[in-house]
């Protein structure tokens, strides 16, 4: 078994595109051995270089895929919208995500996600939604090809 770059999946050794993203897999005869974790000392008085960055709200953080992983949208109004219209607070410009996709909503209880008809559907933790359904923090957001990640 072999270990997609991509997103992690275990994938039989020969696949030359990974069964669970679509990523291709590396070429055998080019694939190097990496090293196991290495243990260093810690210095528990020790602080980190540039100091910690600070805790900035809830957000959604594009996981995958590629040219866009690690983009982060913060939730700063009582309604994000997500789509492919350029109107979108979250614009996902693919053909994968309709117009007007979803919208992220700041409610009493929490965050609530709503797929707004959207062709393709929405995907919280890889469930489709029916209409709405409240987040959590480290939930998986799918809108399309893309996943991203709440962070409350």
């Amino acid at each position: 078994m072999v270990t997609c770059p991509t997103c992690g999946a275990a994938r039989p050794e020969g696949d030359r595109f990974c069964g669970a993203c679509g990523a291709a897999m590396p070429d055998p005869s080019t694939v190097t051995q990496a090293t196991g974790p290495i243990d260093a000392p810690v210095d528990p008085g020790a602080t980190p270089p540039g100091g910690v960055v600070p805790r900035l709200g809830p957000a959604l953080a594009v996981r995958l895929p590629g040219g866009r992983t690690g983009e982060f949208f913060p939730l700063t109004g009582r309604v994000t919208a997500i789509g492919r219209s350029p109107e979108c607070e979250i614009f996902l410009d693919d053909i994968t995500v309709s117009r007007d996709h979803a919208e992220v909503r700041d409610e009493v209880g929490g965050w609530v996600l709503v797929d707004n008809g959207s062709t393709n559907g929405t995907y919280v933790n890889r469930r489709l939604i029916d209409s709405t359904e409240m987040l959590a923090d480290g939930d998986e957001v799918q809108v399309g090809k893309f996943r991203l990640v709440f962070l409350a």
